[in-house]
């Protein structure tokens, strides 16, 4: 009997250090986008590793990417490991797009992401609108803008007021 409560502890304790959730997915900013804009495209790992293969993106221009990031932590020993493939990219056409599932290859099995559409509309103006990072992002650069402090100014000379010096009489 305390061999059988021993096995089934054992395995207990092994399940739930391997059952951590664990994901692959495709996270798109916005599922619309104008004609001469771009989207951004983020496949996220979490609790997994492996080869990954991006899909050929047939319909789309890749403006950058892919860019790379990971993070690992550990908290009441409670680990979690993120790694993230991003892509910047703009539609050739107007129309629905599709992005094709990517994948991801490891020793226990292959994981296929979703695939997603996304409509893009003609853009007569040609308005140029800036994709805002989500705030979940891990790392995140954005340039200053012309309001900003951290751009230099052009310094403006001191004028220094003389200082009258007083004189007393002896």
């Amino acid at each position: 009997m305390k061999n059988i409560l021993f096995f089934l502890g054992l395995v207990l304790s092994i399940n739930l250090g391997i059952g951590q959730n664990k994901s692959f997915e495709l996270n798109i900013q916005s599922d619309t986008v104008l004609m001469g804009n771009y989207i951004i495209a983020k496949f996220s790992l979490i609790n997994t590793d492996g080869d990954f293969e991006a899909p050929e993106f047939k319909d789309w221009d890749i403006v950058s990417g892919p860019n790379t990031s990971s993070m690992f932590s550990m908290v009441n020993g409670n680990t979690t490991k993120q790694s993230s493939y991003t892509y910047y990219l703009k539609p050739k056409k107007e129309g629905e797009l599709l992005i094709e599932p990517a994948y991801l290859f490891n020793d226990i099995d292959t994981l296929e992401t979703v695939p997603q559409t996304v409509l893009v509309l003609p853009n007569p103006d040609g308005k140029i609108i800036e994709p805002v990072q989500q705030p979940n992002d891990m790392f995140h650069f954005s340039f200053p803008d012309e309001k900003s402090d951290f751009l230099p100014r052009e310094r403006k000379p001191n004028k220094k007021k003389k200082k009258k010096l007083k004189t007393r009489k002896l």
